[in-house]
């Protein structure tokens, strides 16, 4: 399991925990938006019961903290 931190332009925190993979995926997916200003998938499917949608035209950083 890996914990990821959404900070919103706002400075909001938001912390989400999901598997690895999906970490990493969350983080390269807000590196690719913000170098190549390309709109990602937003939905993230963490779970079969579970999915957060994010909004990187509001976020600051994403960080995978372990």
């Amino acid at each position: 399991m890996a914990l990821v931190k959404v900070i919103l332009e706002s400075g909001a925190t938001v912390e989400v925990e999901c598997t690895s993979a999906q970490a990493d995926d969350m983080v390269a997916s807000f590196a690719r938006f913000a170098f190549e200003k390309r709109v990602p998938e937003k939905r993230t499917i963490l779970t079969p019961n579970q999915s957060i949608y994010v909004d990187f035209s509001k976020v600051a950083v994403v960080r995978r903290e372990f």
